[in-house]
């Protein structure tokens, strides 16, 4: 334990001498118009925190037996000599006990500086500076906490439990078709300013940026307060930021469908096969918000092929109940595309569709996959050759005439 508050100390002065360099830090959110708050320099401001963590060795020791008694595994809890395997696992999981450490400091801090009642303003510059110099130094150690931190301060209210969900769509199961969107939720003008500041000051790092900018584009609430479309706006066209903007589509599509347009045009410019496909893949679910997107999405897939093409065939199916116009416009498209695997995902998701909008075949899709005659599809495509026929019995003339015109076996559908 000695080592572990040794090493976690020395972790946390770096991290909030990292994040005073960035003064002037964000005002608290609570502040008396009769007693003006003033910001202290940011030496004292190192002074304070690391002069109080070094005398608190008791918050800390509370801190990590608080984590200890919820996670520690279930080979050290049997083990016979337990202290030596809590003190090996406290030695062998340093790290993560660290991040804990840091990431409970900054809680506790925001709580007493997010206090309606009774808002503690050095504790709110603690908090501040830490987060910043966390997310630097340490960013995966906030990763998973920072969204959460940021709608808090937002709010103006103490972190703790979760201030609001994220809005239900037609994608989950769920879903009841209401809008359930958080119309009583009130943004605290200083607070908003204050997270939008920690973005700014936190925007180059992507590995932050890729996890929390999803989660504040799918809360309606803090999509503007926090200056999302401008920043969007700023990075379309940039690289680096390709992963950001593909986490991002399917919930900045039901925000501003004008943004999203641009961005989708602009990643289709230039984007590789394999993030082609992550695109196609999010069709089906833009396609409840957007036919138009979801539609290009799915025509770039097929014209690139490979496994873009592959999905394209799945998200064209799921389209079909949105719009059979648009569904029957590729579906020659879809069923003679030149990706063997495209035709034969095609068999499995589309042509049952396809023979329950068209039971006569009238495009002749089925009758010219019999004679392509692959294999893998062929149980299945004889399957339907042989519903199509009990439901139009004129056809099984046609397909035994197509088939023996090419010198295939029509002997399974004579017997039928």
């Amino acid at each position: 334990m000695a080592l572990l508050w040794e090493r976690s100390h020395v972790v946390l002065s770096s991290c909030i001498e990292q994040g005073v360099k960035f003064v002037p830090l964000p005002s608290p959110p609570y502040l008396f118009e009769e007693m003006p708050v003033v910001q202290p320099k940011p030496d004292i401001i190192c002074q304070q925190v690391i002069g109080l963590n070094s005398i608190d060795k008791a918050g800390f020791k509370r801190i990590i037996e608080n984590y200890l008694n919820s996670n520690l595994p279930d080979y050290v809890k049997r083990s016979i000599d337990q202290e030596r395997a809590i003190d090996q696992y406290i030695y062998d999981s340093i790290d993560i006990l660290i991040n804990k450490f840091l990431i409970a400091r900054i809680f506790e801090w925001f709580r007493a500086g997010l206090n309606r009642e009774v808002p503690d303003t050095d504790r709110w510059w603690w908090a501040i500076a830490l987060f910043v110099g966390v997310s630097i130094q340490r960013p995966k150690a906030i990763l998973d906490d920072g969204f959460h931190l940021l709608e808090s301060i937002t709010l103006g209210s103490p972190p703790g439990q979760w201030q609001t969900k994220a809005k239900k769509g037609p994608h989950l199961v769920d879903w009841n078709g209401f809008d359930d969107s958080e119309s009583l939720v009130e943004i605290h003008v200083d607070g908003a300013i204050a997270a939008a500041w920690i973005l700014d000051t936190l925007n180059d790092d992507k590995t932050l940026i890729e996890r929390w900018w999803p989660e504040i584009i799918n809360r309606p609430h803090l999509y503007i307060p926090l200056r999302m479309k401008e920043r969007l706006t700023q990075s379309i066209g940039m690289k680096d930021y390709l992963d950001v903007h593909l986490n991002c589509i399917s919930h900045l599509v039901i925000q501003d469908l004008e943004l999203t347009k641009k961005l989708v045009g602009t990643l289709l410019e230039e984007i590789d096969l394999k993030n082609l496909t992550k695109m196609v893949s999010i069709s089906e679910r833009i396609s409840f918000h957007s036919i138009d997107i979801s539609l290009q999405l799915i025509d770039a897939g097929f014209e690139r092929g490979g496994d873009a093409a592959v999905v394209a065939q799945s998200a064209l199916s799921a389209l079909a109940t949105h719009d059979e116009q648009a569904f029957l416009s590729r579906v020659e498209v879809a069923a003679y595309h030149t990706d063997l695997r495209s035709r034969r995902k095609f068999v499995q998701s589309g042509l049952r569709i396809l023979m329950q909008i068209d039971p006569i075949d009238s495009r002749s899709i089925l009758i010219n996959s019999l004679i392509e005659n692959d294999e893998v599809s062929r149980v299945r495509l004889r399957r339907f050759a042989l519903e199509m026929c009990e439901i139009n019995p004129s056809s099984k003339a046609k397909i035994i005439k197509a088939l023996e015109e090419h010198g295939m076996d029509a002997e399974w559908l004579l017997q039928s």
